[in-house]
Parts: C-alpha cells; sequence; structure tokens
C-alpha cells in the first residue's frame, strides 16, 4: 500500500508555510534597515535586489493550518506585506579563489512588493571591507530560515526550534546559489548600484503532513510533538552554499550535511492548534528527504507534552509505523492513512498525601477530561500494599487489590455531618454523573480546612466533594460497631499506608479501574489509570506531599510513568489549595522576570509583574514551590526531594494560558 502520497505541485518557498512551538529566542528578530550610503569601520552599507518564488496555487491549502496570537502567526507563515523583514546570512567570497577565505554578514531581507506569485525584496549588508565588488570578482549565497553560515559556507539548521512565543513566527530555509555581485557606477557621479546575476531565493527541503483523526474520539487532542526515527528523513543539518550535487529530480541543489541516521530521535515541536472532537487535523513540519531506492520503515510518535532538557521525555499518546517511500525535494509530501487520536477515560489528577504509617490523611480528585459524560458507579479505585516479607519484585504487590471501593459511594458510608457536596441535583444530572472537564474529590477528615468548604463551592469545576472517614476502628465505634466497620472499610482503598522493610519506607500503589455495567463485582475488570502503580519491579515510594497532574496531560496511563518528565509534579503538603482545578496554575508571560518564573495561580486575581506576597494569595509558589522530581530515585523521602525542589522547579508550559486553564474546567457549551 502507497502509504505516502504526493500533495500538490513543488512547494517553491518556505516563507509560506512553517511548524511552530514556544521559545521566542529561536525565531531570529529582524536587523536594522541600513542605508546604502553609509559606512561603518570601512565596511559599505550596500543594498541590491532579490526575488522569492511564490507558492503555487493547489498548494494553499496548507493556510487552514494557520495559528494566530495577538493578531499574529504564530508558526505558520504564509504571506508577507511590504515592509516586512527577514534575518538573511550571506557568505562572500573572490571568484577564482576556491582556497579563500569566507567573510559572513548577518543582514536584513526587507520585502518591497508582490509581482504575481513572486516577491520582490531589497538585501540590506555591511559588505566586507576586505571585499570591493568595484575592485574584485566576487560570489555571494545566503540563506534565510537558518541559524548562521560557517567558515566552510555551511548554512545551519538548527532543530527543535520553537516560534510560537508571543506570535512570532519563521520561515523555512530558503538559499540563493552562488552568484556574482556586480556594482555598476553612473558616470559623473558618486552613485553605486549593486546587483547580482542571478539572486533568486529557492526553497530548501520538504514538507511532511500527518493527519491526525478524532472523529471517533471523545476529547480535545494537544499534541505538541512528535518524535521519529527513519533513514527516510533528517531535521537537522547544514546547506552547502558551495558544494552542489544533482538531486532525484535532475536538479542542481546543495549538499546537506547531517549526523542524523535511522537511529536518531528526531523531534520536532510545534502549536499548529488542536484537533477538536469529530474532526482531522495535519501537522506539517519541514526535513530534508535522504537519497535511496525503495521504502523504509518510520516510527512516529505523538506527545501532548514536549522533550526537555532537564526533565527528559515524556509517555507517548500514539505511536505508529509506515512503510516511506522516496521523498522529493521542493515537494509537499502528507502521509495518507490517517493516525485515530487517543481515547480519554477518567484521570486522578491531583492526590494528597498526610503523614502518619496508618496512611489515612489523603485526598484524591478524579477529572473527566473528555466531552461526553462519565458515570462514576462504573469506576472503581484500587489498593495494592507492600509486602514487607517479599523478597522479590513478583512477591511485593499482590496480584489482586487489597481494598477497593467504588467511586460512587453511597451515602452511608461518608463521614457524618455537612463536609461534603453534591452538586449533581442542581446541575440536572443524575447522581454520579461526572460531566465532561469537572472534578470529584475524596478526603478524608484528617484534611480539613478552615472555610475549606465555603472555597470549594464556589468552584466550579467541582461537582462532587464527598468526605469519608480516617479513624482508626477504635475511634469510630461512637457510630456503631457495624456501621464504623462499613465506613473504614469504604474509605481503606482511599489511603496510602507506610510499610517499613530494609530501612526504608514504601508505599500503597493505587489505579483506578472501570467495570461494565453487566460485570459482577469481583470480576475482572480494565485499568484505567495509576497512581505509583509500574510493573518495572520499582517499589512505590513517595513522601508526605501533594501531587498534580501537568497541564495538557489528560490521557489515562495504566502505568505512571517514573522519570522526570513524568505527568505528575509535587510539592510540599497543602491540603485543600488546589482541588477542583484540572490544573491551578497558568503560565503568564508579565512574571517570567519575576520570583514566580512564569507561574500564576488561577485564584490571585491580580494582574500585570507584582505578585501577592500572602501565601494564600499566591498559591504558596514560594513557600512552597511546585516541582518535578525523578521518582526512580531510591529515596524518596520529602527531605531528599529538597534539594530537587530547586534543581527541577516546574512551571507550565507556555501554551497553558489562562484561557486555557479556565476552560479546562468548563464542559463544551458553558459560559466562561
Amino acid at each position: 500500500m502507497n502509504l505516502l502520497r504526493i500533495c500538490g505541485a513543488t512547494l517553491l518557498i518556505a516563507m509560506v508555510v512553517g511548524v511552530s512551538a514556544c521559545k521566542s529566542e529561536e525565531a531570529p528578530a529582524p536587523t536594522p534597515t541600513p542605508s546604502a550610503s553609509e559606512e561603518t569601520a570601512g565596511e559599505k552599507k550596500i543594498s541590491f535586489t532579490a526575488n522569492i518564488e511564490g507558492l503555487p496555487d493547489d498548494d494553499l491549502r496548507l493556510m487552514v493550518q494557520d495559528t494566530m496570537v495577538g493578531n499574529k502567526h504564530a508558526g505558520l507563515k504564509f504571506t508577507w506585506k511590504p515592509g516586512e523583514t527577514e534575518v538573511l546570512w550571506i557568505a562572500f567570497k573572490k571568484e577564482g579563489d576556491p582556497q579563500g577565505k569566507l567573510e559572513v554578514r548577518k543582514s536584513s531581507l526587507t520585502i518591497l512588493e508582490k509581482e504575481g506569485k513572486h516577491y520582490k525584496a531589497r538585501v540590506d549588508v555591511n559588505a566586507p571591507a576586505s571585499l570591493d565588488a568595484e575592485k574584485h570578482q566576487l560570489i555571494i549565497a545566503g540563506a534565510i530560515g537558518v541559524s548562521g553560515i560557517d567558515a566552510a559556507g555551511g548554512a545551519s539548521v538548527p532543530g527543535p526550534r520553537h516560534f510560537y512565543d508571543n506570535g512570532q513566527s519563521y520561515s523555512l530555509p530558503m538559499y540563493f546559489a552562488p552568484t556574482k555581485l556586480r556594482v555598476k557606477v553612473t558616470p559623473g557621479s558618486r552613485d553605486r548600484e549593486y546587483y547580482a546575476d542571478d539572486l533568486t531565493f529557492h526553497f530548501y527541503g520538504a514538507m511532511v503532513g500527518a493527519t491526525i483523526d478524532n472523529t471517533q474520539g471523545n476529547m480535545l487532542y494537544s499534541p505538541h510533538e512528535v518524535t521519529f526515527k527513519t533513514g527516510a528523513l533528517t531535521t537537522i543539518g547544514s546547506i552547502n552554499l558551495f558544494d552542489y550535487e544533482v538531486g532525484s529530480n535532475g536538479q542542481s541543489l546543495p549538499k546537506w550535511t547531517t549526523t542524523q541516521d535511522a537511529t536518531t530521535t528526531q523531534r520536532v515541536y510545534f502549536e499548529q492548534g488542536d484537533v477538536a472532537r469529530g474532526t482531522k487535523r495535519t501537522y506539517y513540519f519541514w526535513v530534508v528527504p535522504s537519497k535511496f531506492d525503495g521504502r523504509r520503515e518510520m516510527t512516529m510518535e505523538f506527545r501532548t507534552d514536549a522533550y526537555d532538557q532537564e526533565l527528559g521525555e515524556t509517555a507517548d499518546e500514539i505511536s505508529t509505523k509506515w512503510g516511506v517511500k522516496q521523498l522529493a525535494m521542493g515537494k509537499v509530501h502528507r502521509f495518507q492513512t490517517a493516525i485515530p487520536a487517543p481515547k480519554g477515560d477518567l484521570i486522578i489528577t491531583e492526590v494528597f498525601i498526610g503523614g502518619g504509617d496508618y496512611g489515612a490523611a489523603t485526598a484524591w480528585e478524579f477529572y473527566n477530561p473528555t466531552d461526553v459524560e462519565i458515570n462514576l458507579k462504573d469506576y472503581y479505585i484500587q489498593r495494592f500494599d507492600y509486602n514487607t516479607k517479599g523478597n522479590s519484585a513478583s512477591t511485593w504487590y499482590p496480584s489482586s487489590p487489597t481494598y477497593e471501593s467504588s467511586l460512587l459511594p453511597n451515602a452511608a458510608l461518608l463521614k457524618n455531618g455537612p463536609n461534603s457536596l453534591d452538586k449533581s441535583r442542581q446541575l440536572g444530572l443524575k447522581r454520579g454523573i461526572l460531566p465532561p472537564h469537572k472534578s470529584a474529590v475524596f478526603y478524608t477528615a484528617s484534611v480539613e480546612n478552615k472555610d475549606m468548604m465555603k472555597t470549594f463551592e464556589r468552584r466550579t469545576g467541582l461537582v462532587y466533594l464527598f468526605n469519608i472517614v480516617s479513624e482508626t476502628f477504635r475511634d469510630l465505634l461512637t457510630d456503631g460497631r457495624e456501621r464504623s466497620e462499613q465506613k473504614l472499610e469504604y474509605a481503606q482503598a482511599f489511603f496510602a499506608p507506610r510499610f517499613h522493610s530494609g530501612g526504608k519506607q514504601y508505599r500503597s500503589r493505587h489505579r483506578i479501574v472501570r467495570k461494565g455495567a453487566d460485570t459482577r463485582w469481583g470480576r475482572s475488570s480494565i485499568p484505567v489509570d495509576a497512581f505509583f502503580w509500574y510493573s518495572n519491579g520499582i517499589r512505590a515510594q513517595y513522601p508526605t506531599a501533594s501531587f498534580f497532574r501537568k497541564p495538557g496531560r489528560d490521557l489515562p496511563r495504566t502505568e505512571m510513568q517514573i522519570n522526570h518528565n513524568s505527568d505528575w509534579v509535587m510539592r510540599h503538603r497543602y491540603e485543600a489549595l488546589d482541588w477542583g482545578y484540572r490544573f491551578s496554575y497558568y503560565f503568564d508571560r508579565n512574571r517570567v522576570n519575576t520570583p514566580a518564573l512564569g507561574i500564576h495561580w488561577m485564584e490571585d486575581n491580580s494582574t500585570g509583574s507584582t505578585v501577592p506576597t500572602l501565601p494564600k494569595d499566591n498559591g504558596y509558589i514560594y513557600k512552597r514551590p511546585i516541582f518535578a522530581p525523578d521518582y526512580s530515585k531510591d529515596d524518596m523521602s520529602f527531605d531528599e526531594l529538597k534539594e530537587q525542589a530547586n534543581l527541577y522547579k516546574y512551571i507550565p508550559p507556555m501554551w497553558w494560558t489562562k484561557e486555557r486553564a479556565q476552560k479546562a474546567d468548563k464542559k463544551p457549551g458553558e459560559n466562561p
């Protein structure tokens, strides 16, 4: 089966399409436009015109991929307006002097006008003082969409690049081939007119599009990274502007130098929009095709979050393989078969773990990330206790849960008193129905805070608040022996006890499972999401702390990932601060250059760079910072992890804006 098809005609310009992600420092800023008559340190500032080839009409479909931020293109750029500028790198050399030193200058390209599908532009550059077009035969070559040109004439294409920040966009690599730079002197005048024999920018590389199909999905999917391994294409390297070869289409092209091969994990970050439920979306990225005959295998992985130099990578949500035929330079390629989007389910979004070996001081938040209702009566939480007598991984935890409880408790199983909330009736719901993008919280009496109930009543993201018991059996006898036993038995699955073995403390591990309507109690169940559950032999260790699911990490995991870039971050315990939010912090650009480092608590209504000084007003972001620990550490005591809190401070990604954070707790159609 032909898994790749070539779509449309030759792509002649990269400036009209792009890929986006998250950091502005990788998108070069325009240089000032110099005057042709100025001279600095012996260098002449000269100008000459250039042509930029345009995009064929049948490739204009790419425009639907555009994302706008602040009325600016955020990644995918398709057109210029007169006066817009681009950073241009130019290399100068003497003709006939192959060993001569290259002189490289960073310059600017200014759009003058559009002529049909082409653009006219002006190049402004400080010409090297040692090279004079009137005295020497000069050759120039250049490129845009690159980070620089080295001494050998290699135009560097770095990666991964980010261009979502602040509405910045970038242009994919384009080059002009070596051409003579000439000068015309007007008789009787000092004016000089500079021009080149053929200064036309050509697109280098190709575009590949992979379509994610969410027509059968149940939730929004927002990928921000695609990684792949293949011998069919590369994404990082150097365009050799003075060394050419004949491509597969018979055209003369600059040689491509890269260290990537079939074993290299190639990463592309982008911000090209979401895949809404019931829709498809094609994500495009720039590549350089390898030269080969036949097909190459290509594995692709899509992730909601992206690789981090300090935190590593997260687990993929989509993994697929393709049989890739030979790609062509200057073309738009598209995988013919769409990739199904992952489906969502109930997830654990926050866990509070208190002190004591008994483990009764806990709170759990369960969240519905999908666009459809979830019935809590179909879900159960399971607790698996550590076996202190086991001497191998296979015996450390039982195969059947030590305790199991329904996520729709009978009212008689809850703690006595008014400290539970059930908003289902006022929302017109059957009890137990959890609407899209809403939460249910279970907490024990040990973690109650003053005025907690008033706070939770205001939080529209919270539908259920179930207060379960935390007292020991002896303390519960005032409620009657049988009733006390039932309440304690129900609450046990939510407890997180500590077990001492070999001088270390281990914990219970937990997961939520789904049981169908026709499944009896005790029959096999379907694992849905996990908290410190993993099958790699590591014993569960976690300290007294609050644990948060990262924003965007909305897909259930049957095993918890054990690395820095897990779905989970943590901080020193503080009860009841964040329950009832999908994620209670968002990225605030105004607070990047403050001790908050870009974090803004949802209930902090202040604006600008001034952060409230009181911990209760700023969400304790200073006093108890959020961080991303290494969950595979042998010692997961909080004292040991305090150092990690300084090393691996967590900040929500730039795309997790206040608007996204607020929308996360609103079901479709609900007013913000």
